[in-house]
């Protein structure tokens, strides 16, 4: 038998027959460079220039250059998973969508959590907007659900759009955060009340996607087999108790781990366990609209729960990550167009926009056929398979450019004011004068105006808690 040497190997020899030593005497170095032909630039002599002509090459570069899409306008830093949503009864009264038709019907589905003005490295604790978009994978076609976690928007026509989510980006001089941006732009947007109030409260800074309550925000139309159509707004509610952060909370949290938020989502169903929602949702008939003293089809209001109330439609429950980030979640193109027979658009201004807009997003974001890639599901799509919203609906009027006519800017944010307990309206108070107070004078009074036209005391006690901080200077 051969004679092994103390570490198990047979010993290095001459191959006496062939004249030849088969002892490798190359260096560490050598003997781990990679020698393989494809992982070298074509050049002339191997220490010459690189060839024009050298297509592996141009290809390797270019493919890694163009790899990365191009991010979202809004909504960039993002995480998913996917899971399924079960009926708790059938909708049939209310609604033909074909996946509420029976109780107990299942539909699988995909979901993204989203931060509404980020970039890849903005905070999972920082005070946002939390985006909650699924995908329903119905039988009838692809139904997308858009929801945040503020049950209301900060202007009410896409007009402004652009120009409310710049006010809430980085400077454009210094790529900076800007909050004079923002704060001169409520100034010139009474209607933003009611969302300051809720955004600079503690529900601006959440603890976790995992009891986070979503909202539609927008109004809907469902209709039913018989043709009649009623106004509807979407609520998920979360089967953990809502958990919030206190602003000095979600800055110690950002700085020791800014993707928490994403981290816990992934760890939590890696382990086996789910994250699950409750859809709810409210039902106004188009009659009642006349009578209120606001329009429901306004985003920057919400609607009376008594009034209304919230009618249980199902359980969303999301138990497995993605595989592949790049090509599940960043890839997933959602729009509030992407609707169902039973299930339509309103009037709403916002919501009107939003519908031409996102589809022209991903088409520049991800290319034309964006619909192809699976977890988009829309195979063989074509523009007749799109639902309309409104067939049969008699409207006329003069064609215009105005406001609407029930503004009331400020009832729903002072009511929500009074609605918080004594902490509570510490928090807001102090989240926004510690911005605020930096601001000229001029944009402090408006603002100021706002917040006392909703409750003076409210109004009263920013002014002073700016006081406090304009001293500390």
């Amino acid at each position: 038998m051969p004679h092994h040497d103390q570490y198990g190997s047979l010993p290095n020899r001459c191959n006496m027959s062939q004249n030849k030593c088969t002892q490798d005497y190359r260096s560490p170095s050598e003997k781990c460079r990679n020698h393989n032909p494809d992982q070298h630039s074509q050049t002339i002599g191997p220490d010459g220039p690189v060839l024009l002509q050298d297509t592996i090459l141009h290809e390797t570069l270019d493919t890694f250059v163009h790899e990365k899409m191009i991010e979202r306008a809004v909504h960039t830093k993002g995480y998913g998973a996917f899971g399924c949503f079960t009926a708790y009864q059938s909708m049939r009264p209310y609604t033909k969508a074909s996946f509420l038709q029976r109780p107990g019907q299942v539909t699988y589905t995909f979901s993204r959590f989203s931060f509404a003005v980020s970039t890849k490295g903005t905070p999972d604790t920082s005070r946002n907007v939390r985006g909650f978009s699924t995908k329903f994978y119905t039988d009838s076609g692809v139904f997308d659900l858009l929801c945040n976690h503020i049950p209301v928007f900060l202007v009410r026509d896409a007009m402004k759009f652009p120009t409310a989510i710049k006010s809430l980006s980085p400077s454009a001089s210094n790529n900076l955060p800007n909050p004079l941006a923002f704060w001169k732009f409520v100034a010139e947007t009474p209607e933003a009340a009611h969302f300051v109030t809720l955004l600079y409260s503690d529900l601006g800074t959440l603890a976790s996607f995992r009891c986070m309550r979503t909202y539609g925000v927008n109004t809907y139309v469902w209709e039913n087999e018989k043709g009649v159509r009623r106004y509807v707004k979407y609520h998920w509610i979360p089967s953990c108790q809502e958990c919030t952060l206190t602003r000095q909370e979600a800055a110690k949290l950002a700085g020791e781990n800014p993707n928490i938020a994403g981290e816990e989502l992934y760890n939590t169903l890696a382990g086996g366990e789910t994250y699950q929602y409750e859809l709810c949702v409210q039902f106004m008939n188009m009659d009642e609209a006349c009578s209120l003293s606001f329009d429901p089809l306004d985003d920057t209001k919400v609607w009376d729960q008594e009034q209304f109330p919230l009618t249980r439609v199902g359980c969303l429950t999301l138990d497995r990550n993605v595989d592949n980030y790049q090509q599940q979640v960043e890839k997933a193109a959602f729009s509030p167009a992407n609707l169902i027979d039973g299930i339509q658009l309103s009037a709403d201004k916002m919501l009107q926009g939003r519908s031409f807009v996102y589809w022209d997003a991903q088409r520049r974001r991800i290319g034309p056929d964006f619909r192809d890639i699976p977890v988009n599901h829309e195979e063989k799509w074509s523009p007749d398979k799109m639902v309309s919203s409104g067939n049969g609906a008699c409207i006329s009027g003069t064609v215009m450019r105005s406001e609407i006519e029930k503004e009331d800017n400020f009832t729903q944010a002072g009511e929500h004011y009074l609605s918080l307990c004594q902490e509570a309206r510490d928090h807001l108070v102090d989240n926004i004068a510690s911005e605020l107070y930096s601001a000229p004078e001029h944009i402090r009074n408006c603002v100021l105006s706002y917040l006392s036209a909703a409750n003076q005391e409210y109004g009263a006690r920013v002014q002073e808690c700016m006081y406090w901080y304009q001293k500390q200077l």
